[in-house]
């Protein structure tokens, strides 16, 4: 039986085509093939789905599994026991498509995560060496003590990695306190936003802190309609 298990979300539309047990097809914004069943993500399945497919992603028994995507949702996943949802927060992709075309006169997701390879942050975030002149304890002199907090230029690069950092820290900082209501160590981010390299820097910075580990798994980005084609 080929099964077809689909996410629609607010921006993008993911897909996963299934033989029987088995992926044959990952789908971002294409037509959708025909198969003998459609599984759709709603509101009812997302969190179950987001566990289940993080785990199945991870290869993991129990997790923290987080999605980060227009606003990011943090969920307990364990296999085989009912999922926890530990929270969440607005600040996502969404984030970087509206303060981008705020600040930078783009709203793609793309093009700032572009312009951010070429940028210097240290240049618009306060860091803790700007304050102490060192670091302290856990934070070194290049954490983040006010986000924008500087503001010495107005390079498009600079203020640019300033956003990812700010929407990465963000994200990893929700994670990793939702994480510490929980016994887990390893939190795996998925979504599209957690598919970019830079972002996976700033995050992983935030969990090292709390020494947590953060997982990016490939094809993290099809995280929700893997889940909602697992049984």
């Amino acid at each position: 039986m080929i099964t077809l298990s689909v996410d629609k979300g607010v921006s993008f539309t993911k897909a996963v085509l299934w033989d029987k047990r088995k992926i044959i097809k990952y789908l971002f914004n294409q037509a959708l093939p025909k198969a003998d069943k459609i599984i759709r993500v709603t509101p009812k399945i997302e969190f179950g789905s987001l566990a289940k497919g993080g785990l199945y992603l991870s290869g993991l028994k129990s997790a923290i599994v987080v999605s980060c995507g227009t606003g990011t949702a943090v969920v307990w996943a364990r296999k085989n026991k009912p999922v926890v949802h530990l929270g969440g927060t607005g600040v996502g992709g969404g984030t970087l498509q509206g303060l981008g075309k705020l600040i930078l006169k783009t709203d793609s997701v793309e093009k700032i995560f572009e312009l951010a390879k070429k940028g210097k942050r240290i240049k618009v975030d306060l860091t803790v060496g700007d304050i102490l002149g060192t670091g302290i304890g856990l934070l070194g002199p290049e954490t983040t003590a006010a986000n924008f907090g500087k503001l010495k230029s107005s390079k498009k690069a600079d203020l640019a990695q300033a956003l990812v950092n700010m929407v990465g820290e963000v994200i990893g900082m929700t994670a990793c306190l939702a994480a510490g209501k929980t016994a887990e160590k390893k939190i795996v981010f998925c979504g599209m936003v957690a598919t970019n390299k830079l972002m996976q820097k700033y995050i992983s910075g935030v969990c090292q802190m709390f020494q947590l580990q953060a997982i990016f798994p490939k094809h993290g980005e099809f995280v929700t309609a893997i889940g909602a084609g697992i049984k």
